[in-house]
């Protein structure tokens, strides 16, 4: 009964309801403050893990350009707002077109290339992400970035501090969560999965092999790009270090920690590293020796993430209990 109770779509359908009363009624008993604060960013970071949980876990295509897409979505909207003169919402909204157009054109291109090839040129794709927005000062700002950019509002309702934006973050998480969660279930999810264990196979079965890479590399960094631009309304300044190769592999190391795997894992994985990052301040010149022993470990001892590690080892135990009840019944 357990193992039915723990198979995927039995689990999701139990967890992300509990898991979505358990974040909307956080704050109730947090308050405001630090917590909270570190609670939004939790959130626009889970939006860009998961993306890329989807892309490699379950597209198998090793991506290191979800800052690139981070970036692109936070100045896109910035400078539709700020130069154009849009609505806050209207230019998220633009920004992920622009994401989208952008993610099909690359898309279309580097992902005929596979493993470390296609790693090398994404990571090729978000250098040069970084070095147009700081060598067009004219329209990004350069080195000094974007500042006074007008907060997400409802009429005349701006969401301008941690609560107010709590309540559109999480909630836009969660649904993001739940599309992602149903999307490796449904037929397009499994077709991903198909071509992740041989394209040659997935071929056979009629599969458009470059057709769906490219519709999950669309997906997946529009997840990025959209927690780009609600980056750049809630901090209402934004720089160049959104599009660092820095940012880029620490998602993948959330990846790691929660498993590549599990879109579940992905959000565990960037609760740990949001808040090991807050307390390793003092630590500031060790914190990536921290991460790197951190890693080790975790790929030592829970090689499939920590969430399916957590899981694994909690059914090693119900079943050293039964088989121990067991033998003490006979």
């Amino acid at each position: 009964m357990l193992h039915t109770l723990l198979a995927r779509r039995d689990w999701n359908r139990l967890a992300w309801p509990v898991v979505a009363i358990v974040m909307l009624l956080l704050p109730l008993l947090l308050g405001d403050g630090f917590y909270l604060n570190i609670l939004n960013f939790v959130a626009l970071y889970a939006m860009v893990a998961v993306g890329l949980c989807l892309l490699v876990g379950y597209g198998g295509q090793l991506s290191i350009s979800h800052s690139a897409f981070f970036a692109i979505g936070a100045y896109a909207s910035a400078i539709f707002s700020l130069r154009w003169g849009w609505h806050p919402w209207f230019a998220v909204a633009g920004a992920q077109l622009v994401s989208a157009a952008i993610a099909w054109g690359i898309g279309s291109v580097v992902l005929r290339l596979r493993g470390h090839y296609l790693a090398i040129a994404t990571l090729s794709f978000t250098i040069i992400i970084g070095v147009l927005i700081k060598e067009l000062p004219s329209i990004t700002g350069g080195l000094q970035g974007l500042g006074s950019i007008p907060p997400l509002s409802f009429g005349d309702f701006e969401i301008d501090d941690d609560w107010r934006f709590y309540y559109v973050v999480w909630p836009l998480m969660l649904m993001l969560l739940l599309f992602a969660l149903n999307l490796v279930d449904s037929r397009l999810g499994r077709a991903f999965r198909a071509i992740k264990e041989g394209e040659d196979i997935a071929r056979l079965f009629a599969v458009d092999i470059k057709g769906y890479k490219v519709k999950l590399f669309i997906i997946s960094s529009v997840y990025a790009s959209l927690s780009g631009s609600l980056f750049a309304h809630f901090m209402t300044f934004i720089s160049p270090t959104a599009a660092s190769v820095i940012f880029a592999i620490d998602i993948i190391l959330v990846l790691a920690f929660g498993g590549f795997t599990m879109i579940w894992g992905a959000m565990l994985g960037v609760m740990a590293l949001t808040y090991l990052n807050e307390y390793l301040v003092v630590f500031a010149d060790y914190k990536r020796a921290v991460y790197g022993l951190a890693l080790v470990v975790i790929m030592l001892f829970f090689p499939n993430g920590l969430l399916l590690g957590f899981r694994d080892l909690a059914l090693k135990l119900w079943r050293a209990a039964t088989n121990r009840r067991i033998g003490e019944a006979g």
